[in-house]
């Protein structure tokens, strides 16, 4: 046969064509439901609308990039589904959304075609590209079935926790018909219409056909077929329509809201104005005080527990569940939320109504694990953050103890209270360049932290860096005593007002001083003067210790001698992590000593497990549930590690006064890298540190 001819007839019936009355009244029913359909996005739209402004359509080809890869190649969706432990991943849920999507693609792709043949527009719907398009629509098809049985089912098992599972259902259902509608008329086609070019293409629509009797006089054949395709018609119209009214809607509020998604890091919390001196109130008490992009998200939320699923707080019992915090807010977008009458506001005060808990807002750590395992981009943590801005500056409603490290923060500057004449103590014996606003440019400024100033643990880290950088000549300095605390456990907490007073004062001081990179030896140290200093006007270079010293030994300045004999896993910290895209630094300088063998717990790198101190839970005990660190180290005892090697000041911490407290890793040696690297660095080196500066 001539490729030419493989090609079909658009409306063809068993008398020759559809009755053109029929198929003309399609471009009717389109625009009822393209009607319909823009009238139900338009009323999402206006309640999005109600939200604060925020640019989100800025760098176009990053935004692009971003929605190619989250919704054309549906990376996130298609990861194996990370289940709770003790629970094994589950493959069942990528495969389920991955039949779903690429089937409906492809069909999407293939009526179009159709459509612009049909329009008179484009027309190459022949030859080996229609052949190209039919095999393709039969293996959709096929697939787009079985994802939707899959849906029907998982959707159906109580067990699994989801929500709203009748309206997925319907919809996997209404779907799942529209599938079989259309495989029925190529079957009751290719039944009924002698040498079909395409009989061999559509393999699965030649099965069917064998369904239909080729005893059916013309007559009948011809009502039947045309009144299968009406149906067929009709629904899919109908689908259109109700698609902004159906749990269906995500198919556009995803796609949106993942090229709209913040391009900062999930952590970094915009810059509040307290110079609105109109202002009744900060953070946010309703839902007008997000932004069109955060109600935006809420609206696109499809209720799969992935956020959940990786909460760290969730997974101990504590009363935070991410997808809860969001569906809540998702259900209290309504007309009236938005557009309260006089009079009725406080009936829409989240927090004073009961809508959003204390407890579940103060459980958050802020790990970001919710927005990095969420598969349309919605910003769990920063919505978190703004009701938790609301409770602290508003009602002043702040944990005691968190209260009191903002107090301590402000009058000592250090979270303990500690006095400010002790916080070069760590230094004594070690010689060591001060800066100041006299002295000569220095390559690093090594910011130090109120850990590693006053945390016995963390001063044996902070001499351990010191060491290495004399040691391998870097021209550095400290601040010593006149180092303060940046501010971040402030920030954390949620008074932004203290916050932007502290970042304020160092960053004035910080740009009197002459250096050209800032080093430091803690995540949270790290990202705040990295990226919370520059709204402040703080814009610098910020290296973690573990950048720095992969660095010094790539270019060989660091030698590394000694074999040291060591299994050792690695817990990555959050703000390092996923907050900041560092994973392989930490590994490459471990990997770097002779002898010491890394061991991969199951949950790292981005999926790793927050060990608890984040979001300013170093400072105060949050309500419920059990120790986020003790599930943390049961993740260590699997890794069959011997040694836990962190980054991070607060793991650190946290690490050591729990790995006590449970039986497998009553044994456990918690350092940090630097410590790790001393011990390979030549015996004749280890007391850099107390040597004189040249």
């Amino acid at each position: 046969m001539d490729a030419q001819q493989l090609t079909r007839q658009i409306y063809w019936s068993p008398s020759g064509g559809l009755n053109e009355i029929l198929h003309m009244t399609t471009y009717l029913w389109l625009l009822i439901a393209g009607v319909v359909f823009a009238y139900g996005v338009w009323k999402h739209i206006k309640l999005w609308r109600m939200g604060k402004p925020e640019v989100s359509f800025d760098r176009p080809l990053d935004r692009f990039i971003l929605l190619f890869r989250n919704v054309v190649a549906q990376a996130k969706v298609l990861r194996v589904r990370r289940q709770r432990d003790p629970k094994p991943k589950s493959v069942y849920a990528a495969l389920m959304h991955g039949f779903i999507f690429y089937g409906f693609l492809t069909l999407f792709f293939a009526t179009t075609i159709v459509a612009l043949k049909d329009y008179h527009i484009l027309d190459i719907y022949y030859g080996w590209f229609y052949a190209f398009i039919k095999v393709s629509c039969q293996i959709a098809g096929v697939a787009l079935a079985a994802g939707l049985l899959m849906g029907i089912i998982r959707r159906s098992d109580k067990k699994l926790e989801f929500k709203h599972s009748l309206g997925y259902t319907l919809l996997y259902s209404f779907l799942f018909l529209l599938v079989v509608q259309g495989f029925l008329l190529q079957g009751f086609r290719l039944a009924f219409q002698e040498n079909a070019p395409d009989e061999s293409w559509a393999f699965v629509g030649n099965l069917i056909s064998f369904l239909f009797p080729k005893e059916i006089s013309p007559e009948n054949a011809n009502a039947l077929y045309t009144g299968l395709w009406y149906f067929h018609m009709v629904t899919t119209m109908a689908f259109i329509a109700v698609v902004p009214y159906t749990r269906a809607m995500h198919i556009v509020t995803a796609s949106l809201n993942l090229y709209t998604q913040r391009l900062a890091p999930a952590v970094l919390l915009a810059k509040m104005d307290f110079e609105n001196a109109e202002a009744e109130y900060f953070g946010a008490r309703d839902l007008k005080d997000f932004t069109w992009k955060d109600l935006l998200s809420f609206d696109s939320c499809t209720e799969c527990r992935r956020c959940t699923d990786i909460c760290p707080a969730n997974a101990v019992g504590k009363p935070l569940d991410p997808r809860e915090v969001i569906l809540k807010l998702k259900n209290s977008m309504t007309v009236e939320a938005l557009f309260p009458k006089e009079g009725e506001e406080e009936k829409y005060y989240l927090y004073e109504n009961g809508t959003i808990t204390h407890n579940e807002i103060w459980s958050c750590t802020n790990c970001g694990g919710c927005v990095n395992e969420c598969p349309v981009g919605i910003d769990q943590l920063r919505t978190i953050m703004q009701l938790r801005r609301y409770q602290t500056l508003s009602l002043g409603e702040v944990p005691t103890a968190a209260g009191k490290a903002i107090e301590n923060i402000k009058q000592y500057s250090n979270p303990w209270g500690l006095p400010h004449a002790e916080r070069f103590k760590w230094a004594e014996g070690l010689d060591l360049p001060i800066i100041t606003g006299d002295t000569p440019e220095v390559e690093y400024l090594y910011y130090v932290g109120c850990a590693g100033s006053y945390d016995l643990g963390n001063q044996k880290v902070a001499r351990a860096v010191v060491n290495i950088l004399k040691y391998c000549g870097v021209n550095f300095a400290v601040m010593g005593k006149a180092e303060k605390c940046n501010g971040e456990p402030v920030k954390r907490l949620g008074d932004e007002y203290s916050f932007s007073e502290i970042a304020n004062s160092n960053v004035e001081q910080l740009n009197k001083l002459k250096f050209k990179k800032i080093v430091t030896h803690c995540p949270h140290c790290f990202n705040t003067l990295k990226n919370d200093y520059q709204e402040y006007g703080g814009k610098y270079e910020v290296y973690h210790h573990s950048q720095l010293l992969t660095e010094l030994y790539k270019s060989q300045k660091l030698k590394l001698p000694v074999e040291v004999n060591k299994t050792v896993t690695f817990h990555d910290p959050c703000f390092l992590g996923r907050h900041n895209g560092e994973y392989d630094a930490p590994r490459q300088i471990l990997e770097a000593v002779a002898g010491l063998r890394l061991s991969e717990m199951e949950l790292s790198r981005e999926t790793s497990s927050c060990c608890g101190m984040g979001g300013g839970n170093m400072w105060y005990e949050s309500e419920g549930g059990g120790k986020i660190v003790e599930n943390r180290l049961k993740h260590v005892a699997k890794s069959g590690a011997q040694t836990l090697v962190t980054g991070c000041s607060f793991c650190m911490i946290n690490f050591k006064s729990a790995f006590q407290n449970l039986e497998e890793t009553k044994n456990l040696e918690v350092m940090d890298i630097a410590e790790a690297i001393v011990m390979a660095m030549p015996s004749e080196a280890k007391n850099a540190a107390s040597m004189p500066v040249n």
